[in-house]
Parts: structure tokens; sequence; C-alpha cells
């Protein structure tokens, strides 16, 4: 055997020796740790039942001192006997003391029960003792009156403070308070832990199983195993000192502990459980075999280590290569072509690329070569002058002298016919002593789909900037429009006042000013209205609501709103319905009734007297099951508008500045509100218009037919055919010139409206400008007002006054202390029939869509926007009271 076979095997021999000691220390280890686990676990039962035993000797201790003065306060009562008689008086002794029972002895052993049961307990030792004047503890088996077993506590009873014994108290734990009260558990496993007289007899045990039993009958009766431990438990009882030992069981080590409870002569003994030993030295244990397991682990591994160092090497260069081609094929993708330049030798070499099949591309030569086929394929003369110059040799190396590793640029080359983008990279990977490059990479990259995201996102920002620079251009044009739309009205309502201050007196004139005033306020409320209408349609807030809508009805109404504006016109009104056999339909009635009056209002407004403004309700069939295509023609024969601006009728803030137009009012924000609705309702608008001869606007809009009965659907079909609307195509026409005349008396009967004289008004208003005018406005028509400032007086005063008190409460809505809508819900919730039917309308100045829905959530039955006239408060409250 040759030297290094004897230091091979020597190596394996000193191993096994070293792993044999090794194995051998920590079985010595693991007895040792098993020894003192015992040890500890002895510690541990020690000092667990000298705790219980104190914590014993302080519950009884505490309980007779309990029972003692009861007593004592029983005997200083000057009617003691009656009082301790009573069986009420136990009864509520024994629910205030800790006890589980409190009954009386009398002198004669006699027991006085709560329950009214009665035993005789004169031969009991402690009824000798009470009767002594002592007090104490003592255990009673089986006792006479629930054969339970009882811990008893006494105490004599004295007729006056020093008087003689009358009898005793005796108080009464069941076994199962005191086997709470041993209950003890180690590591998650239970102790059995027993509270045992000095005769052996146990008057308590954690499992509540072992009352009555006699450990030291047991332990006198053990033979064998365990013999040692009855012993000891003996010596301990009949030495009344405490003791710790551990015996071997079946099931392993146990540990036992006897204390002596302070101030008895009662005895503890606790047992740890053989299983929690069991488990600790287990766990103890594990370590050292985990230990000698990663021994045994690394000895293999030595060995195999040995075994396989031969192969290290081989298997480290195999790697090696095989990283080297993964990077070879890695750049083989991500690179068009890869090349190494050798700069001393002057010479490059293609790694990677595409093979020309024909080779007329040389894949290696001099570095100019492949300069020059480069330079040849960039597109453009200046780009390929540009290349040139970059690509050159002595100019490429002097850049990357100054520091430069990689210097890259890019040109759109063609190849063989394909325009493509590439990324020229040169990368000095190895320099001389000096710092000179010796050996570059080129590789080439196709950079053409990068180039066309670049393009992508610069066009992209281009048309932000665009935007941004439009968005500001509208801003400050809305801000420029607003400013003057506002400050017209404002002009005429501050012109029109100071002319009114100035001719106090002459009431004709003050009127007309006033008349002015109402105007221009109505026109600035429009204004500030339809912002507000447009600013949540942009933010996406308008939500329209599904209900049933009457179109013939919706026609009629149209009719009366703009007949009188027609007339004074003097304008031909015309509205007609055709092939409608489905007039009432699923929609926003609302928002259809807003698309009406802006677009019959822009007719009116832009059509010349003698002019005539029509609107036409066309139903076709629809490829939607329950749906129809309902079509609103909107024309008129007004001025009409020119071609370039047909295109931006629809953007908000747009109207044409012509002579035509400069002395009609309006914000230009109608038909963008009315545009957004349609498209909201998934319908289409579109405007045809021309100037002189007037513009047709035509909406189409898919709604769905309510589910109404046959009864509903013939009454609306006999007022289509009576308005001329449905199936003969002629429809409803009011002339301006014709419409007669109405008589002065029904004009008076019109604007004197319901009478409201005698009702008692709750108005709800912490703005006192406000208040003070709708005050002003009740009064005027004859209603007694009375006032609260926030919607906690409003709830006051509803519960306060009786019934029927008020005829109807309006309601502010932002109030301090409390809002009117929770003040609303308050007074709906207060459980009278009058507060439940009391009609509330809401004045506030959120005048949104979902701010009269949330108003009507709350229990409002009305909700009327401000500012408020005079006309619209007498038509809401001659709603809501049936005037």
């Amino acid at each position: 055997m040759d030297s290094e076979g004897k230091k091979y095997w020597l190596s394996i021999a000193a191993f096994v020796l070293v792993f044999v000691a090794v194995v051998a220390t920590f079985a010595t280890f693991m007895q040792q740790t098993s020894n003192r686990i015992v040890s500890q676990t002895d510690q541990y039962i020690a000092d667990a039942t000298q705790q219980t035993a104190k914590l014993v000797s302080t519950y009884l201790q505490n309980a007779q001192m309990d029972i003692e003065t009861v007593a004592a306060l029983a005997s200083e009562s000057s009617q003691v006997t009656n009082v301790i008689e009573d069986g009420e008086w136990l009864g509520i002794v024994g629910t205030l003391a800790p006890f589980d029972t409190v009954e009386f002895v009398d002198a004669q052993g006699d027991l006085l029960a709560v329950d009214g049961n009665n035993v005789n307990v004169a031969d009991r030792p402690y009824f000798a003792k009470a009767m002594e004047g002592r007090s104490g503890i003592e255990t009673v088996f089986d006792s006479r009156l629930t054969h339970e077993n009882l811990v008893c506590f006494y105490a004599p009873v004295r007729r006056g403070v020093d008087g003689p014994v009358i009898g005793l108290l005796l108080a009464h734990y069941h076994e199962s308070r005191m086997t709470d009260l041993l209950a003890s558990s180690f590591f998650g496993y239970e102790s059995s832990v027993h509270l045992v007289l000095p005769s052996g007899e146990i008057i308590a045990s954690s499992d509540g199983a072992r009352a009555g039993d006699n450990l030291l009958e047991e332990a006198y009766a053990t033979h064998g195993q365990g013999e040692e431990a009855a012993h000891e438990l003996i010596d301990a009882f009949e030495s009344q000192k405490d003791a710790s030992f551990s015996y071997t069981t079946d099931q392993g080590i146990r540990s036992v502990c006897v204390a002596r409870v302070p101030a008895t002569d009662w005895m503890v003994v606790e047992t740890f459980p053989e299983v929690a030993t069991a488990n600790m030295i287990d766990a103890a244990n594990a370590g050292g075999w985990r230990a000698l397991v990663v021994i045994v682990i690394v000895f293999v591994g030595v060995i195999v280590g040995i075994v396989i160092y031969s192969n290290r090497k081989h298997r480290f260069f195999t790697r090696e290569m095989r990283d080297r081609a993964d990077v070879e094929a890695a750049l083989d993708k991500l690179a068009e072509r890869t090349a190494l330049v050798n700069i001393p030798l002057d010479h490059f070499r293609y790694v990677t690329g595409p093979i020309d099949p024909a080779g007329t591309t040389p894949t290696e030569g001099p570095y100019e070569v492949m300069r020059d086929r480069i330079v040849s394929m960039v597109v453009g003369d200046e780009a390929r002058a540009e290349a040139a110059d970059l690509l050159d040799r002595d100019r490429l190396l002097s850049r990357m002298r100054a520091g430069e590793d990689n210097v890259r640029f890019e040109f759109q080359v063609d190849r063989d016919g394909v325009l493509k983008w590439e990324d020229f990279n040169f990368i000095c990977v190895a320099r001389d002593s000096d710092g000179n490059p010796e050996r570059l990479v080129y590789i080439t990259q196709d950079v053409t789909a990068l180039k066309k995201r670049e393009k992508q996102m610069q066009q992209a920002m281009e048309d932000s900037y665009r935007a941004a620079i439009a968005a500001n251009n509208a801003k400050s044009d809305f801000l420029s429009r607003m400013s003057h739309d506002i400050r017209t009205p404002m002009n005429a309502i501050i012109g029109m006042t100071e002319l009114a201050r100035m001719n106090e007196g002459n009431w004709e004139k003050v009127d007309d000013c006033l008349g002015k005033i109402t105007l221009s306020s109505n026109h600035l409320l429009s204004l500030i209205n339809e912002v507000l209408d447009l600013s949540m349609i942009e933010n996406g807030r308008l939500v329209l609501t599904s209900a049933e809508v009457d179109l013939a009805e919706l026609m009629q109404e149209m009719e009366t709103v703009f007949a009188q504006r027609c007339l004074e016109s003097s304008l031909q009104l015309e509205l007609s319905m055709v092939d409608v056999r489905h007039p009432v339909i699923l929609g926003d009635g609302l928002r259809l009734q807003q698309v009406f009056i802006n677009m019959l209002g822009n007719a009116v407004k832009f059509t010349p007297p003698g002019g005539t403004v029509a609107v036409r309700l066309t139903e076709r069939p629809s490829r939607m099951e329950d749906c129809s295509d309902y079509e609103f023609v909107f024309s008129d024969t007004g001025c009409g508008m020119a071609p370039e601006f047909v295109e931006h009728v629809f953007e908000p803030f747009t109207r044409e500045h012509d002579s035509r137009t400069e002395h009609v009012e309006g914000t230009g924000l109608g038909l963008s509100i009315v545009m957004n609705i349609v498209s909201l309702m998934g319908g289409t608008i579109t405007v045809d218009s021309k100037p002189h001869c007037g513009t047709t606007f035509t909406v189409h809009l898919e709604l769905r037919h309510a589910p109404v009965d046959a009864v509903v659907v013939e009454d609306a079909a006999v007022a289509c055919d009576q308005g001329g609307a449905a199936g003969d195509g002629e429809g409803l026409k009011v002339a301006g010139a014709a419409g007669p005349p109405e008589s002065s008396a029904g004009k008076q009967d019109a604007e004197a409206g319901p009478s409201f004289v005698g009702r008692r008004v709750l108005l709800v208003e912490d703005n006192e400008l406000n208040s003070e005018i709708a005050q002003a406005m009740l009064e005027s028509m004859g209603m007694e007002v009375e006032t609260a400032v926030n919607g906690q007086e409003a709830l006051v005063a509803v519960e306060v006054h009786g019934p029927s008190h008020y005829d109807v409460v309006l309601m502010d809505i932002q109030m301090p202390v409390m809002d009117g809508l929770e003040a609303t819900r308050r007074i709906r919730a207060l459980g009278r029939s009058d507060a439940a039917a009391l009609p509330i309308v809401v004045l506030s100045a959120n005048a949104f869509t979902e701010d009269v829905q949330e108003s009507k959530r709350a229990g409002a039955n009305d909700h009327l926007s401000k500012p408020i006239s005079i006309k619209g408060l007498a038509a809401t409250l001659g709603e809501v009271l049936g005037s």
C-alpha cells in the first residue's frame, strides 16, 4: 500500500474514532440531562405545592374571618334572636357573603336551613366547640341535609358582644369550590392535587373524583413498585413536614410533593404528571439527538467529500464552458450582431449574427472593412457622413482613452431593402498598462420598435401639452365669459337698485326697477344653474333616474310653458306627435324636460317675429324588446348658423357672434348640457342649419315602454288623438296671433292662488336675512309664522306643541347644532301619527337632483331650491297642504 493510500485509510480511522467518542459523550450528556430535569421537576412541584398550600390557607382564613365578622355583627343586634332566626336575613347574608350556604344552629343543635328543612347537628364536633365560644373550620363528609362533602366554617353567636352563646352561624363551601381552587397545570398538563386531613382522608381533589378516599391507607397497602415513595408519604404526614420525592411507574417518572397548609393541620399533596416529565426529557434530549445526527451527517459528508474531490475541477471547467455558451446564446438573441475587435492587430471577427449565404459580406478582416460596411448601410447623406466620422478608428479610440468604456449611437440603416433603426455599441473589455483600449466588443441591436414607441410618446407628450394649453385657454376663456355673463345681470341689479332708491315716492318707476331686478336675478340664477349642471356632468356626478314619463303630458307642458312667450314674440308654435303608440316610457322626466326647455328656449330666442318654432315627436320600431326609437325634432325658421360654427355648437360657452345674435342673452351652455344629457341616455343629437334659413336639431333616444295596463294605454291614446299627436301626423299648433287673450277675471283668479289664511307654519332658518324674507312672504299669504334657528329647536317645538299645532314646516338644511335633514328624520321618528303626517318642505340652496332625492329619503314631502319666489312657494304649499 503506497503512502497516499495509508494517509487515506488513517484519515478514515481517525474520523471513526472521533465519531465513537462523540457518541459516547452525547449518551452521557443525555443521561445527565434526564437526571437534571427530574431534579428540576421536583423543585417545580415543591414550589407549586407550597404556593397551593398558601393559597388554600389564605382562602380558608379569609372565609373564617368573614363568618366571624357576620356572627359578631349579628351578636351586636339588640334583637339578635329575631334577626338570626329570620330566614330573609340569612338569605341576604348568604347572597353577600362568599359562601355557598349560610345557616344558623340554635343552642339545642337544630340547624335552621334557608329552604325550611331543619336537622339536628348537636353531635357534630363543631357544635360543641362553637357553644364553648370558639370558631373554626371542619370538614363534613356526606352531610345529613344535602349528602355532599362540605368544608364548614363556624362562629358562635352571642346575646350581646360579651353575652352568652345562643347558637352558631355555619357557612359551607361545597367540594366543587375547593376543586376549582386546587386546579393546577404544568406546561399544559394537568397535575393531580389533593387537600388531605392528617388522617389521610381527601377533603377535595383537583379532578373532583377522590373526595373521601384515604391516601395513607392506600400507602400502607402499597407493595413492590412505589413502596419507598409510600413510606416517604407516611413519614411526611406523621411529621407534619414538607417533603418531595420521585418514583418510577409504568408511565414514567412521577414526582410528588407534600406541603402543610399554614394555620391548619391539613396537607396538600400534588403529583407532577409522568407524561410532562417524559416530554421535558424528550425535548431536552432532542437537541442532543439532532446534534448527533448533524455529526453523523458531517462525518458522512467528509467521507463523501474525500471521494468526490477528484471530480471537482472537472465539474468546474464543465460548468464554466456551459456558462460561456449560455452567455453567447443570450448575446445572440439580444443583439443582431456581435463582433470582437483587436486594436493592436487591426482585426475584427463576427462571432454572432446572420450569415450571408452568398458570402459577399466578410466576417473578419481589418477594422476599416467593418467600418465601411456599416457606413454604406446608413440612410441619408448627412447621417452617412456623421456615421463615418463617429466610426473613425482614431476618434473612437480617443473617446475611449478619455475614460469612456461604452460608445454608442443610433442610425437608420437599409439592410437588404428593409429600413430599420439600429443601436451601434462599442464596449472596451481590455486595456493595456497605459490605459489604451486593446480589445473591443461590437454589438448592434434592432431598436425600431423602441424608436416607434419613443415617437408615439413624444407625440403623446405634444398632444398633452397642446391639450394643457387648450385647457388653460379654455379656463381663461371660461373665467372671462363668466366674469362678463355674471357682471351683466349684476350691473343691472345694482343699477336698478340705485335707480329705485333715487326715485323713492315714484312708485311706478320703482316698480319698473324692481321688475328689471327680478328679470336680471332670474337670468343670473339660470346662469348659475347651467354652470352647476355642466360641472356635474363633467365630473360624472349626474345620475339619471328611472320613472314613468308621459311624453304626451310633457308635450302639453312645453306648450303651456312656451305658448305665452311665442305669443309675445309673434311666433307660431307647433307641437306634433306622429305614430306614438307608447307615450308612457321609463326615463328621467326631469332631464327630458331640461332638454325640451333648452332646445325650445334657444329656438324662441333666435327666431325673429313672424317665424315658426316646431317640435315633432315620432315613434319608430326598435330592435330591442319593449323599446322604441323616439325621434324628437326641434326646428325653427330663425337666423340659422354658419357652417364653421356648427362644428363647435355643442362646446361649452360657445356662441356665434354677429349682428343677428349680439342682442340675445345666453351663456352658451345650454346645447352642451343637452348633448351630455342625451349621451348619458344613450342617444344621439344632430344639427342641420343654414344662415337666414333656420336650424333643425334631431334627437334620437332608445326608450323602454312603461309597464302600464290597458286602461292607461287607452287613455294615453285618447289624449294623443285629442291633441292631434298620434297616428295622423298633424300636431297641435299654437299661433302667436290667434290665441285668445286671457280675461281679466280669469287672470285675477289665477294670480289669487290658494288661500292660506289662518294656517300656522314653523319656519326653520339660521340666516336672519333669509328668515326675514321668507317670513314676510308667508305673512303676505295670511299665514301665522313661528321661527326656529336650527334643527334642534324645530324638533323641540314639534315635541312640545300638541297635534295639529303646525300645518306645515319649512326646513333649511345647513344649520348649526342640528341640520335640517337630521331634524326631519327625528320628527318622523317621534312615534306620533301627526308627526308622521306633518308636511315638511325643505328650503335649500342645494339644487341638484340627488339633493332632492336625499331630502325625500329623509322624510320631506317636497324640496324647494333657493332663491325662493313667492309664486313658487305658494304653489308648493298649495300642493302639500291640499289647498
